[in-house]
Formats: C-alpha cells, sequence, structure tokens
C-alpha cells in the first residue's frame, strides 16, 4: 500500500475510545489530528484551499465523516450510523473546549 493511507488505520485511536471517558477521547482526537498534521493531510474548502487555524476536533471529525462516507458507499449502513455517537462526542468536546 505505497503512498496510501487507510482512514481506519489513521482513525484508530479515536475508534478505540469511543467507548472510553471525555479525557481519554480529547487524548485521541489529539493523536489522530497530530497524525493528520505529520502527514500532511489537511481539511480544504472545496475550490482545495487549506482552511487556516482549523482545530483538532473540526479536522478528526471532517475524516471521521469521510469514513463514515467510504462505509455507507460500500454498504457497511450500520457502522456508518454507530459512529455518528461517536461524532456528536467529538463536537461535545469542542464545545467545551471553546470560550
Amino acid at each position: 500500500m505505497t503512498g496510501r493511507i487507510c482512514m481506519a488505520d489513521l482513525l484508530e485511536p479515536v475508534l478505540n475510545a469511543a467507548e472510553a471517558g471525555e479525557p481519554e477521547l480529547a487524548r485521541a482526537v489529539t493523536l489522530v489530528a497530530e497524525a493528520m498534521a505529520v502527514l500532511g493531510i489537511t481539511v480544504a474548502r472545496a475550490n482545495g484551499q487549506a482552511l487556516p487555524g482549523i482545530s483538532d476536533e473540526k479536522a478528526v471529525l471532517y475524516l471521521l465523516q469521510r469514513y463514515r462516507q467510504a462505509l455507507a458507499s460500500h454498504s457497511q449502513l450500520e457502522e456508518a450510523l454507530a459512529l455518528r455517537d461517536l461524532a456528536r462526542r467529538i463536537e461535545r468536546l469542542e464545545r467545551a473546549r471553546l470560550p
């Protein structure tokens, strides 16, 4: 798999923390966001322009959304829907962090 990154592998810390407490999930979000940065994975507008200053949570939510879409397109709807709750927890983490 040269040059390709598996979304499930990249999201593994967050997926493994799905049932964990908030501190563990927050650490997993940070870990995935840092891995995305190291790998040069950015969140971009439709025109391809990278969004500056995006939060770790938003970056991970974007990747999780893409992963859910990939699952759904491969007829893994149950798995995609199950990740909806995880996305909501990450959204709550971001809201709790904002002033």
